[in-house]
């Protein structure tokens, strides 16, 4: 038996903002002004009432919403 964890990324985890996915057209106006591209960030929060998503808090301390296919894992070695 394999036990998926939830949410996929854990809050903590460092990530980078990619672009935005042009697919997903049901974000609130604040969410999208919410959001910064190409920049690191720490998840701080997940929502998944209405599919999942992610609060990633950037690097200058503002938060922003984005789905999981517009953020990255940062692997730290």
């Amino acid at each position: 038996m394999t036990i998926k964890k939830w949410p996929p990324i854990s809050i903590g985890t460092r990530v980078k903002t990619l672009k935005e996915n042009s697919n997903i057209t049901d974000w609130r106006i604040e969410a999208r002004a919410s959001r910064q591209w190409n920049v690191y960030g720490t998840v701080v929060r997940y929502h998944d009432s209405h599919g999942l998503s992610y609060e990633v808090r950037h690097q200058d301390g503002t938060i922003g919403h984005y789905d999981p296919s517009e953020i990255r894992l940062l692997h730290l070695f």
